[in-house]
């Protein structure tokens, strides 16, 4: 059985950090991280979809998607990774882009640092999240950011129960 828990969720001045524990092997949570077949299955928060995704899963490389809202808005993202560390680490910076991926100007951009534990067959996710200052954090909370990925996180809940159920 796939489980998880909520372990923590909390703001400071310039960052949040979300973290949880899962019930499945390390190596299948950061594949379903770092695949595009997995994360258009699981990374929107609902009703939200993710119809585009690409990455190049190398350091400088891109992850560019598109998350679709249930009206037919996209709203393309971009990230840029700088670490990679199979299966123990992703560390890359995010914004809002175009279908292109260049970045929207007046958007903040935010470094995020996922760490991937195995905790007696188990695996806890720590996803720590750096803006530039209180304001570009300010924004990205007001905009839903850290309940977003709440959200995603428990839609991986039942992703990972299907893929692991095969």
């Amino acid at each position: 059985m796939f489980e998880y828990h909520s372990l923590s969720s909390r703001a400071g001045e310039q960052e949040f950090t979300v973290e949880r524990q899962f019930a499945a092997p390390r190596a299948l949570v950061f594949q379903v991280f770092t695949q595009p077949e997995h994360l258009k299955r699981w990374w929107a928060p609902q009703p939200y979809t993710v119809p585009t995704c690409t990455i190049d899963l190398r350091p400088g490389g891109i992850w560019h998607y598109a998350m679709r809202s249930p009206e037919g808005q996209e709203h393309w993202s971009r990230s840029v990774y700088s670490e990679i560390i199979p299966p123990e680490k992703l560390v890359y910076t995010s914004t809002f882009a175009d279908e292109h991926a260049n970045p929207i100007e007046g958007i903040p951009e935010h470094l995020t640092t996922i760490i991937f534990t195995e905790e007696g067959g188990k695996t806890r996710v720590t996803a720590h999240v750096q803006f530039e200052n209180v304001e570009a954090l300010k924004v990205a909370l007001d905009m839903g950011m850290q309940q977003g990925m709440n959200m995603t996180w428990d839609y991986l809940v039942e992703y990972v129960q299907t893929i692991q159920a095969k």
